[in-house]
């Protein structure tokens, strides 16, 4: 299971939840992402998530698909005296619904001066969700109508890799971009700001990224994710991108992930 290698919200949260165990609390509760998966020790069906593998008998995960849930953990639980053995953490799961997964282009170049179509959308806001199994889990922020349903798709261009990666404060920043149009149109005339959270399947780049700098002695790196912020209404080759950076740990010689 791969987590805690981008250092963002879940990583906060884990880091929290680590510290209110050493004042004694033995059991935790929180919402966040998670991949299904099965245990390679029981075979159970767990939710792989930032706190660790958790264990629910009254819900069903499916392999590879992403979800975001509440659940708490009781750690002093006979269930949870062998988690260690078991490979996961008995939990009480609920509120699970499955997150939509966008879609990952690593071969084409992205004009950040050309529209994709008359249905690309401006993006007010984003937030990271954390990265666990290969998923990086975006959150989008935008203005709708009622129903309006979206697609998203993250550009990060492998043959130009060597050739965009840049040093913003001193740290090696590689630059993707997330675009999303209009899928429906929905209903009604007026807009309210909404958002949407997406899992891109991302890993098998980004950990061949985290040992690359990892190889060359660096402890971490940023992903800049940028986004259409604004479009001129008098002139549509004129766009305003705005960006977010992601902080990951690297890789380095002969650790494990």
């Amino acid at each position: 299971m791969n987590v805690l290698k981008l250092m963002g919200v879940a990583v906060v949260a884990a880091l929290l939840f680590t510290s209110c165990l050493g004042e004694g609390n033995n059991s935790f509760s929180n919402s966040g992402f998670g991949v299904g998966a099965v245990s390679e020790v029981s075979y159970k069906p767990v939710l792989n998530t930032a706190f660790g593998a958790l264990y629910s008998p009254a819900i069903t995960v499916l392999p590879d698909v992403c979800y975001y849930a509440s659940f708490e953990v009781d750690l002093n639980s006979p269930e949870n005296a062998n988690a260690v053995t078991n490979g996961y953490y008995m939990a009480t799961i609920s509120g699970l619904q499955e997150v939509v997964k966008g879609s990952m282009d690593f071969y084409s170049v992205t004009d950040t001066a050309t529209l994709l179509n008359g249905k690309e959308m401006v993006i007010t806001n984003m937030t990271s969700g954390g990265y666990i199994d290969k998923y990086l889990f975006l959150g989008v922020a935008y203005n709708a109508r009622k129903d309006q349903s979206n697609r998203y798709r993250l550009f990060w261009n492998q043959s130009t890799l060597e050739d965009t990666v840049t040093k913003e404060d001193g740290i090696s920043t590689y630059s993707l971009f997330l675009r999303a149009e209009r899928a429906s149109d929905g209903s009604g005339s007026t807009e309210t700001s909404t958002s949407d959270f997406q899992a891109f399947k991302i890993g098998d780049v980004l950990e061949s990224v985290m040992k690359k700098e990892g190889n060359a002695g660096a402890d971490k790196f940023n992903l800049k994710i940028n986004y259409l912020s604004s479009i001129n209404e008098k002139d549509s080759t004129d766009l305003t991108w705005k960006s977010m950076r992601i902080e990951c740990a690297t890789i380095k010689p002969n650790e494990k992930k």
